[in-house]
This record gives structure tokens, sequence and C-alpha cells, in this order.
């Protein structure tokens, strides 16, 4: 028993280094009729071995696919599938690049990751800048790191859209911002794929008196000139936490710099959506908020293409809330106070709204504007705030029912950044934590729910405002 178990273990070893792992097989695929298991490794494809889901995804979507796999018993065995073109295998992988991440070789003076403490998750550390989690996920990539394979890889797959953090179109202030010793100039790879027909969305990170005012205005009208390839233009302020030490010296744009900045931009969104019908640039929610102004109206969001990047995450809250006004319930069956956990900002934008839901009879709904004392004071997104935070926060609720935002949790898991769970929080703070998502539709569902009754969700032509 021993010899075999030690056998397995040589076969699963060297398997490995050839292989792929299967995290999961869908119940009811063309994979699960075959048998395959968590834990068998995909050897190849059609006799090739992707090296990552791009290329598997690749391969196998032709309408007859050879599989070649090692059993978790060690036993190696083909299958031949005949199935629809591009029709899902139902095969999930753990990850996404099966020969590893691209991390980030930059030293980028804004960088979050090197502003965390210690102690945190090690996933939370890791920095990585690989095109093919830009196309696979939307994560932003600085294209510092592509090698010639890489960019023919790129254009002969098409492989579009791609996000990028460009931060300055100047080659020698890009370098100083990336952390290199060198110019880092991006207009020329953008100019390429431009041409090949893929999209683009970029990013700049805004650090005041480094990349803001003309600066900003180069930046934006350098990149305009491969629209519509280069398809928006995302701003969003620099975060800044208390345990930024020994780093490059930055500051947090001011109230009244927002306010230029809205005065600006909004002048540059005029003029590209009168020639080109978009707005084509666009600003984070956090500078309307700090400047005290109101967010651009739905329209010129242009169907919100950089909302993953905070970038129109407050219209969107006030739009879902305007289409169901109209059937918000006069009454809960059953008394309910409840406590509606979120950060500065998130206060900001929920105040509008819950005041309207106040007006529901047996309601009583109160916003908990929690301070972020883990990454600091400047920091006052949601998404941000932890376990710790939330406990300390709930101090004077004890025992309260309390609604908390999901984007605060890891995805998929009921863990907060700092590793705290809900349970624990809700153990420390004696409060009982209700799960919410994000949108003015699952706030008002969760809140019927606990005042007894069930919410008649509004149809898309209702109307009114938040």
């Amino acid at each position: 028993m021993i010899i075999e178990q030690k056998r397995w273990s040589r076969i699963m070893k060297l398997c490995k280094q050839h292989g792929v792992l299967i995290d999961r097989v869908i119940p009811g695929s063309p994979a699960a009729e075959l048998g395959l298991q968590r834990g068998d490794l995909l050897l190849s494809v059609n006799g090739i071995r992707p090296k990552d889901l791009i290329a598997y995804r690749y391969l196998t979507a032709e309408e007859q696919v050879t599989l070649k796999v090692c059993e978790k018993g060690g036993r190696v065995v083909s299958h031949k599938i005949i199935k629809g073109c591009d029709a899902d295998l139902g095969i999930v992988f753990q990850d996404d690049c099966f020969d590893g991440i691209r991390h980030c070789r930059n030293k980028c003076v804004f960088c979050f990751v090197d502003q965390m403490p210690t102690g945190l998750r090690p996933t939370l550390y890791e920095k990585d800048d690989d095109y093919r989690l830009s196309f696979l996920h939307g994560n932003f990539i600085t294209l510092t790191n592509l090698k010639e394979s890489d960019i023919a890889r790129i254009l002969s797959m098409k492989l579009s859209p791609l996000y990028i953090s460009v931060h300055a179109t100047s080659p020698v202030l890009r370098g100083r911002m990336l952390g290199l010793k060198k110019a880092a100039p991006v207009l020329d790879l953008i100019s390429l794929f431009a041409s090949a027909g893929i999209t683009m969305h970029i990013q700049v990170v805004l650090c005041p008196d480094w990349n803001d005012r003309d600066v900003l205005e180069q930046t934006v009208c350098q990149l305009a000139a491969f629209w519509p390839q280069v398809a928006s233009v995302g701003v969003v302020p620099v975060g800044l936490t208390k345990y930024r030490r020994h780093l490059p010296k930055l500051r947090s744009i001011t109230r009244s710099e927002c306010s230029n900045l809205i005065d600006r931009v909004s002048g540059w969104q005029k003029y590209y959506r009168r020639v080109n019908g978009v707005s084509f640039v666009y600003l984070a929610d956090e500078f309307y908020l700090k400047a005290g102004l109101p967010f651009p109206l739905l329209d010129e969001y242009d169907g919100f293409p950089q909302l993953e990047n905070g970038i129109g995450l407050g219209r969107l809250f006030y739009e879902d809330f305007r289409r169901i006004r109209s059937r918000l319930p006069k009454k809960l069956r059953v008394k309910r106070q409840l406590f509606l956990a979120t950060s500065h900002s998130g206060a900001q934008v929920l105040s509008p709204v819950v005041h309207r839901l106040n007006f529901i009879k047996n309601l009583k709904l109160k916003t908990l504007s929690i301070s972020n004392t883990f990454f600091g004071p400047r920091i006052t997104v949601t998404g941000l705030l932890t376990g710790r935070d939330l406990t300390r926060g709930l101090k004077g609720v004890r025992g309260e029912e309390i609604l908390i935002p999901r984007i605060m949790l890891r995805q998929d898991t009921p863990i907060f950044l700092d590793g705290l769970t809900v349970n624990e929080v809700e153990e420390r703070s004696g409060c009982c934590l209700y799960l919410v998502e994000p949108n003015s539709t699952a706030l008002v569902e969760t809140i019927c729910m606990l005042g007894g009754i069930t919410f008649e969700k509004a149809d898309c032509s209702s109307s009114g405002k938040a």
C-alpha cells in the first residue's frame, strides 16, 4: 500500500510539471459525462498543453476535441469529444494562467500594495501585471513587461478589450511614476494595438503635482487621437494609507482641486460628446463626493465602461432606485430598526435614498458611517473597510440588526480584508449582520424581507428621482 502511494505521488508530481489541475467539473457537462473529477490533471488538448485559459478556450472551440488526462489514481487516459462549436466542456481550473501569473516589475510611486501593513492574506500582496488577466478579467496592466511574443499573440488572437494603466503619456514622467530609472513610452504600443482593432480602456491614477492639470490634459488629448480603439479614459484619485513610509512624497487632492478638476474635465467631455458622441474621459465618484457636487447624468457615462474602477457606481445606484421607487411599500408588516454600515463616501451616496426609505411605515433606517482606522482616514471607500473597522464602528449599537454591503468581503467568501469573518464580527459586536449586494434593489429587498413582506420589483418604465 505504501509503495503504491509513493508510486502515485511520483506520477502526480511528474504530471503536474506537464499538466493543469482541474479544480471543478460542472455537473451534466461533457467533462462530467466522461467521468473527469476535481484533482485530475489536464495534460493536453489536441496534443497541445495550454499555457493559460485563453489557449484552452481556443483549443477546445473546435467541434472535435481530444483530451489527455492524468486521473487522480495516476492512470493516463485520452478522451475524444464531439460537441457543438464553441460549446463549453465544463472544466473549471483554479488559475487562469497555467504557467504562473506575470508579476509587476515596476515600483509605482502610488502603489497601494506597497502601502499595506504586514499580516494580511498573501494574495493581497500579489502584484499582477499580466495581459491575460487584463483580457479575461479587466485587470489594468502597464505593458512594461510585454515580450515580442506577447505582443504578437495579442495581435494575432485579437485579445480585446485590454485595460491599460497609462497615468501620463509623457515617457519621462510615466517612467518616474512607474518607479523606473528610464522613460516608459506607451503611445507606440497603443498605436499598434489600435491599428489592429483592439479596444483599450485607459486608467490614470491622479497624483496632485505629478500628472494633474496641464499634464492630464495632454494625456487625455493624446489618447483621444486613438478613439474609438481607445474607448475610455478613467481618472481615479491616488489612495494613500497611514502605512505609507519611505516612499515618494504624495498628497491627496483637495476639495477645491476636485471642483476645478470636475469643471475642467466637464469641458473636455462636452467637446468629445460633440465630436465623437461619447464623453470619453470619466472621473471616479470620489472626486464628485469630495467636491460636494452631483454625479454626471446617466447618459454621460456611456454605458459605464469603467464601473469596476469606481466610476459611475453612485449614478447607477440612484438610477436603480429611480426605477423601483414607484413600487416601494407603504408599510412593513413587522417593525424594524435597521442600521446600514458603510464608509464615509458610501454614506454620502446613500443619504437621499435612506431619507426616502424612512417614509415607509414601521421602518427606522439609519446610516452608520464607519471610519477606516485600519488603512487610515484618507481611505474613504466602502470596499476597503475591514472587519476590525466594522467591529469598532458597531460599539454603540450592540444587539442591533446591521446591513453591510457585500463589497466589504472577499469575493464569494464571508471574509473581510483583515481576515476576520462575518461570524467573528457578529460575536465581537453582538450585532446581527445581513449582507446586501451594492444596489438599491437588493437593499429594498432585504429591508422588505426583514419587515415580513415581499418586495415587488419595478419594471424598467417607472420614473422618479432619487
